[in-house]
């Protein structure tokens, strides 16, 4: 049986593909039928996937660093940034020299020199994008810039006028001079100050015989502008300051700095010109005096001051931007100098009604004045004595500063290699130095171990 079964079967499947054919004309080896399909190949013309795109973090290395559009120096300075400051790299060049960056608070994309940063992993490893790419980001950059100037019509209009007025002042050199003045309400006057396009004069405070923080600014049209007002913040300024250029190369009349509004320079140094200023009694704004006049006027209290030398169990904060330091507990005392917010100064005593406190101060020998309502008083030990130190970590690099006089406390701040402050006092175990003029609020100790005293 299982014999007679074969034939029929074989028959079956001969006739099967001829019935198949019959009905689906076929043209070819009828063994292609038969056949199963081979799996199907990669294309060889295929495009690749795309490769992942990785990202790194750099922290900048040098005091300033310069975003541009393109990876080359000849293209516009589209932001700026600090030394310390921390930012995401997304390419590089194909050499590497040039790395691809997003600025922090700015929103935008640039590129900077590789040498100036450091990163956290293998710049390797960053996707290299191709000079078409390059390319259509700086045209859809422009495009963009183009679409915001003009907007409408009003706007065109209001841009034409001022390239006529650029125009017209192409030639001009820019320069800035200021005299030696007294800050009168919060303001100091610039005499004159030439640019050929918008741009800004910016106020520095001294840092040790150089630009120190911007502490004031006020807009420049092109061409000539005399006197000036420019507001500053009384309680920040030094006895030298200083007046800078800089470009309005970002958001018109928004000073973003550091950003798009960048210092001009000739010959690469900034134009800049030095003065010297005096505070006196009105100096401040009178918005700023109006906290301290309330202060009623009273006597000093019966019980002796603490001298340099002893130890003082308070510390003063500064609460406010304006506070005078006073020779007398009375507001119509003179001013002898404007502390900053978050200051701290050692406590030498206080009035008899409690209204103001005598506090030591750098560079004056007695106790001096401030309004108790406008600080913050903090329990500490301390011995007092007032002078000046450098900061020497023997490496170049930076010193931590601490909210205390302990490797406990928390860092509040960063001192470089080489920079001087003033000191005005010792923890108990002599360990620590009170410094003032760092910038960092509350209370600022360093480590004697790294101070040269002068």
């Amino acid at each position: 049986m299982p014999n007679r079964l074969r034939v029929p079967l074989f028959g079956a499947l001969v006739i099967l593909p001829l019935l198949i054919s019959s009905c689906y004309p076929f043209q070819g080896d009828i063994t292609q039928i038969l056949t199963p399909a081979a799996p199907p190949t990669a294309d060889a013309t295929a495009e690749p996937a795309e490769p992942e795109m990785v990202t790194l973090v750099a922290t900048v290395a040098v005091n300033a660093l310069r975003v541009r559009q393109a990876p080359n120096e000849e293209t516009p300075i589209i932001a700026g940034l600090l030394k310390d400051d921390v930012i995401n790299v997304v390419g590089r060049t194909e050499d590497g020299s040039w790395l691809k960056v997003e600025v922090p608070d700015v929103g935008t994309i640039g590129w900077i020199w590789a040498e100036d940063v450091t990163l956290n992993g293998d710049p390797s490893a960053l996707l290299v994008p191709e000079d078409a790419q390059m390319a259509a980001e700086h045209e859809d950059a422009m495009a963009e810039e183009a679409d915001e100037e003009q907007s409408d019509d009003g706007k065109m209009a209001e841009e034409e006028k001022t390239e006529d007025q650029t125009s017209a002042f192409a030639d001009l050199e820019p320069s800035v001079l200021v005299y030696a003045q007294e800050v009168i309400k919060g303001q100091v006057t610039v005499a004159e100050a030439a640019v050929p396009v918008e741009g800004w004069v910016v106020i520095h405070a001294d840092d040790a015989g150089s630009f120190g923080p911007i502490i004031g600014q006020a807009p420049l049209e092109p061409g000539l502008t005399t006197d000036l007002a420019v507001d500053i913040d009384v309680d920040a300024a030094t006895e030298t300051l200083y007046a800078m250029l800089h470009t309005d190369g970002g958001v018109f009349d928004v000073f973003e700095f550091p950003g798009t509004d960048m210092p001009v320079l000739r010959d690469g140094a900034p134009i800049s010109s030095a003065f010297t200023v005096t505070i006196g009694e009105m100096s401040t704004s009178d918005e700023e005096a109006d906290a301290e006049e309330a202060v009623p006027v009273t006597t000093p209290t019966d019980e002796p001051l603490l001298q340099v030398g002893e130890v003082t169990r308070h510390l003063a904060i500064v609460t406010t931007r304006a506070l005078r330091v006073r020779s007398k507990p009375e507001t119509i005392a003179e001013v002898l100098a404007g502390v900053a917010v978050g200051e701290a100064y050692p406590v030498a005593g206080f009035s008899s009604d409690e209204h103001w406190v005598a506090i030591f101060f750098p560079n004056i020998e007695d106790p001096v004045w401030i309004a108790a309502s406008l600080v913050e008083l903090r329990d500490i030990e301390l011995r007092v004595q007032m002078g000046r130190a450098t900061i020497e970590t023997g490496r170049g690099g930076r010193l931590r500063l601490r909210g205390g006089p302990t490797l406990e406390a928390p860092i509040v701040g960063y001192a470089q290699d080489g920079e001087s402050y003033d000191t005005l006092g010792y923890s108990e175990d002599g360990q620590w130095a009170l410094l003032i003029g760092t910038g960092a609020e509350g209370a600022t100790w360093a480590s004697i171990t790294f101070l040269l005293f002068e």
